[in-house]
């Protein structure tokens, strides 16, 4: 990509955080020195545990049998696994930073035995004896603070009839953990990483002996950042369905892990808003819709998320500031992302994936994005970011944000909107975007479902103002789930079938269109082949309709 790309990302950043990022690098030196490990990590003699954090999520009980096993399978890659396995470094980033959170120790927990148990302590004394000093990807404020938490949560698993010297070295450990960690907080980032800091950092003030002082900074900045990071209408500022789940779970396990301080009112009223935007991006699968980075998520995860939160919290038509609209009638739900690709300072998960949809009938997902496959993929990483990756137009084969390297953002839509209407008839949404306004262009996309869920129909307008402006190659895209199967009927239509045996039918009124084969991964390492449908012509401007119907 090119420096002006590079340029058009940097203009957008704060200037606290360039600074931050330097100095972040500038003491990765000093940090792992003996001398700082000696000055400022000396084990502290008193270290123990005054309590620990609530455990409130499922483990994976397969998962756990392959590590009693002497395997692990971390974001669908399984590799052997046992003492002396922390460096992985033929695997991806991504699964060594997973296999340094430790949030696994949750699958050999819920095995539920002496077995798993004796060898949790075993895998984490040989962690502590591989890595003593705060260097490398281990010690990242990122998996450090993942590492943290899954420490404490499942410390009374881990301690339960544990030798006092065990219980000594994890209760040491974590104290040395916490207190590198309150030096290297990822402000200069921002957004779900800066929670994950201060979540462990509060949790490590309230479960360790003598860090009480963690807590009230701690708390004090937690506070200030939802406020900046969550919606008025309860979605994640990074306008990812799967990184907004991660928050939401992270806000609920210290509302737990406070619940002995009493009420915190404002945590509290974060998570219930919080709560009916997960609910809002659920399909008919009660999985996530696949905006932006990330996975459509555990459903037994999102479930227990959903119960903690009484089980009956209903998703809203619209969230406002966060650009999601939701359309649901009987057993159609679809959802369209109106909104901008996120805060212009931490685009890092955007998507150029403006008025895009998906959509499923009951448990079948029916028209889907592309989703994420990978972070360090050259092939994959901004294939998958790029608007050809998703279910709306794409213009002269250009991405309607300009996404480039791994998690940067260049050029990018300014004005995104959308207008809701709901009659007796329909639930419709007009929206449009100037993604693509250095090519002189604006989209617009009216769809429409009727209340029966039987009808979902669209218009995509492109609008070029100029007097006498050029023709342009449009593609608008709908990717189908792998699992819908296409048959051509004789009126030119295509009939869909859907796992359930239902059917519904695609036509494009007065335009050709064709089928082409299509990624999908719906979780990190886990791609798909289905297929796409593809409306594609040369226009200066024009108006296009299509209608998905069920039979």
């Amino acid at each position: 990509m090119s420096l002006a790309a590079d340029f058009r990302t940097l203009r957008y950043l704060r200037r606290d955080q360039v600074f931050g990022r330097i100095a972040s690098r500038l003491q990765r030196p000093w940090h792992a020195s003996p001398l700082y490990a000696q000055l400022w990590l000396a084990p502290n003699d008193s270290s123990e545990f005054k309590r620990f954090a609530p455990s409130l999520w499922p483990g994976d009980v397969e998962n756990g049998r392959r590590i009693r096993d002497g395997r692990i399978r971390l974001l669908n890659r399984e590799r052997p696994f046992g003492l002396g396995s922390w460096q992985a470094a033929d695997e991806p980033l991504l699964w060594r930073f997973t296999l340094h959170y430790f949030e696994w120790l949750a699958d050999l927990e819920s095995l539920n035995d002496e077995g798993a148990r004796a060898q949790a302590r075993a895998l984490i004394e040989d962690w502590i004896t591989a890595h003593p000093q705060p260097r490398g990807l281990a010690w990242h404020p990122y998996p450090l603070s993942l590492r943290v938490f899954a420490w404490l949560r499942h410390g009374a698993f881990l301690t339960e009839g544990a030798t006092p010297a065990f219980t000594k070295q994890l209760a040491t450990s974590l104290d040395r953990q916490a207190r590198h960690l309150s030096r290297v907080v990822e402000r200069h980032l921002g957004g779900n990483h800066l929670i994950k800091n201060l979540k462990a950092l509060i949790a490590a003030g309230l479960c360790l002996k003598d860090r009480e002082n963690l807590v009230a900074p701690a708390l004090a900045e937690l506070e200030s950042e939802v406020a900046h990071q969550v919606l008025a209408d309860g979605g994640h500022y990074e306008r990812s369905p799967s990184y907004h789940l991660q928050v939401l779970i992270d806000l609920i396990d210290l509302q737990a892990v406070l619940a002995e301080r009493g009420p915190v009112p404002w945590l509290a009223h974060a998570i219930t808003r919080m709560g009916a935007a997960l609910a809002t991006f659920c399909l008919g699968d009660a999985r996530l819709a696949l905006f932006n980075d990330g996975e459509v998520g555990r459903a037994d995860l999102i479930a227990a998320v959903r119960k903690r939160l009484g089980g009956t919290t209903k998703p809203l038509g619209t969230l406002p500031e966060s650009g999601y609209h939701r359309l649901e009638a009987r057993d159609t739900i679809a959802v369209l992302d109106a909104g901008l690709c996120g805060p212009d300072d931490l685009p890092a998960h955007a998507h150029a994936d403006m008025l895009s949809f998906e959509f499923s009938d009951g448990p079948a997902r029916v028209v889907v994005n592309g989703g994420t496959y990978a972070y360090q993929d050259g092939l994959w990483r901004n294939r998958l970011r790029g608007t050809a990756a998703h279910s709306t137009v794409e213009v002269d084969g250009q991405n309607s944000a300009e996404v480039h390297s791994v998690f940067r953002l260049g050029r990018r839509p300014r004005n995104v909107s959308a207008t809701r209407t709901e009659t007796n008839v329909a639930i419709t949404v007009e929206g449009s975007h100037d993604g693509y306004r250095h090519l002189g262009v604006i989209h617009h996309r009216k769809m429409a479902l009727s209340r029966d869920g039987r009808i979902l129909e669209g218009e995509d307008r492109i609008e070029d103002d100029r007097p006498d402006p050029p023709l342009h190659r449009v593609a608008i895209r709908f990717h189908l789930h792998p699992d819908v199967q296409t048959d051509m009927a004789t009126d030119g239509r295509w009939w869909l079938t859907l796992p359930t045996g239902a059917r519904w039918s695609f036509h494009a009124f007065g335009h050709s269109f064709r089928l082409e084969s299509s990624p999908y991964a719906p979780a990190f390492y886990d791609r798909r082949w289905g297929r796409q449908i593809v409306i594609e012509t040369r226009a200066a401007r024009g108006r296009w309709r299509w209608r998905f119907l069920k039979d």
